[in-house]
């Protein structure tokens, strides 16, 4: 079955009645029947339109055409063309994130064929494993933006249009022309990502320049969390949640870029973050917590400790990362404990000291101090 012609709107609208996308006698049957007649306009195949309308996304198959545009290749043609195998292929895909597919399915784009040339080159450089685990990183990294894309239309654009008077070929336009916003958007990937491989790279020497051991980096490292936020997921609307999470997530990211360091993750009311020193470190716990967690059940708390990690995939392990973990998840709210390390090398910030204390999974009690926000304190760098 083809697209209905156009030359003929009484056998077009027949055409879509017996396939099912259209009835004249329905609520809304003009806004549905011109939605079909401007998707037709567009290429969009009578296939395409009853293949959506089975998934319940009619009004965005012709933005998801436009994503996804002419699949010509198979998984199995594409490995022989690129001189490899399908199992190659696939061992790819589901790196970045995709599930196995039919190798003999026109799936593919030439864009596709492209990219995993690229990837076949690069195995002539790096090793399988690392190869893999940096496209698990791309792959993951590359699914949070798409899927913070897709969520900025859904609060943005369509769920004005479905409570308001929009029908579904406004609903169609709009999603087309923010699929094409977004397409333009990818513009801005390579230069933001020259900039910040240059920042990685310059952080990176900065951090090692007095360490001779390459398979660590010497970096504080930082994690403050919103104590209560449970009770207050449970007590707050929807709305409120999302104020509360997206203000803290913006103040950690804005503070972090300030003084010179790095989100490592953002998990709902938890941030990780690294710096190359102990007194920015400091600087951005004690932002955070002048600056978010105004809720009465949420406030902040944090943990900060300083020595050698290990930086793999854009992600950081060791000792002081579980050390300032568990510090953190100790601290009071409005409290930042910092361990002896952070205190020899933290230049004007005071401390008081918090005792020794039992930090999980450690074998022994470590003495632990507590950052002192304003004000004279008691008493200051302790052993």
């Amino acid at each position: 079955m083809t697209s209905p012609a156009m030359g003929s709107s009484d056998d077009a609208s027949r055409a879509w009645e017996e396939a099912g996308l259209y009835d004249p006698r329905a609520p809304g049957a003009d806004d549905r029947l011109a939605l079909l007649t401007w998707q037709t306009e567009r290429g969009i195949t009578i296939e395409q339109m009853i293949a959506a309308h089975r998934n319940g996304t009619l009004t965005s198959v012709a933005g998801d055409s436009l994503l996804r545009a002419n699949p010509c290749w198979t998984l199995r043609d594409m490995a022989q063309t690129l001189g490899t195998s399908v199992d190659v292929l696939d061992e790819l895909r589901r790196a970045g994130g995709f599930a196995p597919v039919d190798s003999e399915a026109c799936l593919f784009t030439d864009v596709d064929l492209v990219q995993f040339r690229s990837f076949i080159d690069a195995s002539a450089v790096f090793s399988r494993n690392e190869l893999l685990h940096m496209t698990r990183v791309i792959g993951s990294s590359l699914r949070r933006i798409a899927d913070a894309a897709g969520e900025m239309f859904f609060l943005d654009i369509e769920a004005p249009l479905r409570t308001g008077a929009g029908g579904e070929l406004a609903l169609a336009k709009k999603n087309l022309e923010a699929i094409q916003l977004l397409q333009g958007a990818i513009a801005v990937f390579e230069p933001m990502f020259r900039a910040q491989l240059q920042e990685s790279l310059q952080s990176a020497r900065t951090a090692r320049r007095s360490s001779s051991d390459l398979g660590t980096v010497p970096l504080a490292v930082g994690f403050v969390d919103l104590s209560g936020y449970t009770s207050m997921a449970e007590q707050t609307s929807p709305d409120e949640l999302l104020h509360a999470v997206l203000e803290f997530e913006a103040a950690a990211y804005d503070l972090v870029a300030e003084c010179g360091g790095r989100v490592v993750k953002l998990i709902g009311d938890e941030v990780m973050y690294t710096t190359i020193d102990a007194a920015s470190a400091c600087e951005i716990a004690v932002g955070l917590l002048a600056t978010v967690g105004q809720h009465d059940t949420a406030r902040p708390r944090g943990g900060v400790a300083f020595g050698n990690v290990i930086a793999h995939g854009g992600d950081i392990y060791g000792v002081s990362v579980n050390r300032a973990s568990r510090m953190a998840d100790m601290a009071v709210p409005d409290e930042v404990l910092v361990d002896a390390e952070v205190v020899a090398r933290a230049g004007d910030h005071r401390f008081e000291p918090a005792g020794r204390r039992q930090l999980k999974g450690f074998r022994k009690a470590i003495p632990l101090w507590s950052l002192v926000r304003g004000g004279s304190p008691t008493e200051t760098r302790g052993t």
